[in-house]
């Protein structure tokens, strides 16, 4: 953020910020929030370069899920959301902008009689499905730790606990212990417990998710309420919560600790909050 805040030409200062756009976490939007308080004109110009640029996504967002209606046929729906993925055309403004149109279609749907035929609300199942497909795309395509996330937040609903203890089981489990090896990371000698996701890895993938979300709410124009980013946050609370009784039960005191440490400060300041969006 702070060499964002240093590029004085305009046009290369937005190249830069569109490279790594949605990599700005946590940390980075606090720093520019104190800087932008601080009357710092290179911060705020730089706020105003996202807001601009988050502006555009949404737009293109808007634009993607308009094509994608139109598609026709469910053939040719997934193969645009495959491409679309692939090329980088579908991101998190996209999200946010499907997430939306789902939320409406929901409400409009709780307005109409119980005997009201399915032809009266057909665009909330073509939304839903884009949803899924589109959180099937982003799995193949993302890191382990990022996919798991994802399959897991299209699972939140309570029927699917225990499939969601399955998975993680079956993600974070380490090799047996005499299999294990001791590899340097970041000039340090740790473990490598050998699972399909470190714990640490999936602690980072939840921060990471959470950090998108947050992005967005930074910008007026993303048009997030406060009550989508509490359920985000909130069904990233179960799945840490869940992932932590998981790492209990199959790993040592000290990976443990690091587990729940990586994440208390993470929830720790809003979990009153997040109390009302409990499902």
């Amino acid at each position: 953020m702070t060499r964002l805040a240093g590029i004085s030409d305009a046009e290369e200062r937005m190249k830069a910020l569109r490279e790594v756009f949605w990599r700005v976490d946590n940390e980075g939007m606090q720093l520019l929030a104190s800087k932008v308080s601080e009357g710092s004109e290179e911060w705020n110009t730089l706020l105003k370069d996202m807001q601009v640029l988050t502006q555009e996504r949404m737009e293109t967002g808007m634009e993607t899920l308009k094509d994608l209606l139109s598609a026709g046929e469910i053939t040719v729906l997934d193969s645009k959301i495959t491409k679309n993925v692939r090329t980088g055309v579908i991101d998190p403004a996209f999200l946010s902008v499907l997430n939306l149109n789902i939320d409406e279609a929901q409400k409009i749907k709780e307005t109409l009689p119980a005997d009201a035929p399915e032809t009266d609300n057909q665009l909330l199942p073509i939304l839903i499905h884009i949803y899924t497909r589109v959180q099937e795309e982003m799995e193949k395509r993302a890191k382990p730790s990022m996919g798991l996330v994802h399959k897991l937040l299209r699972l939140m609903s309570p029927e699917f606990a225990p499939t969601r203890a399955n998975i993680l089981e079956d993600t974070l489990k380490p090799k047996p212990e005499e299999e294990r090896e001791m590899v340097f990371l970041d000039g340090e000698l740790v473990t490598d417990y050998g699972a399909k996701v470190a714990p640490l890895e999936l602690s980072k993938a939840i921060k990471g998710y959470m950090d998108q979300i947050r992005g967005l709410d930074q910008v007026e124009e993303a048009r997030i309420d406060e009550d989508t980013i509490g359920q985000a946050f909130e069904d990233c609370r179960v799945i840490a919560k869940e992932a932590r009784a998981v790492v209990e039960r199959l790993y040592d005191q000290e990976a443990l600790d690091e587990f729940t440490d990586s994440l208390t400060p993470v929830f720790e300041p809003i979990m009153a909050t997040l109390e009302k969006y409990r499902r």
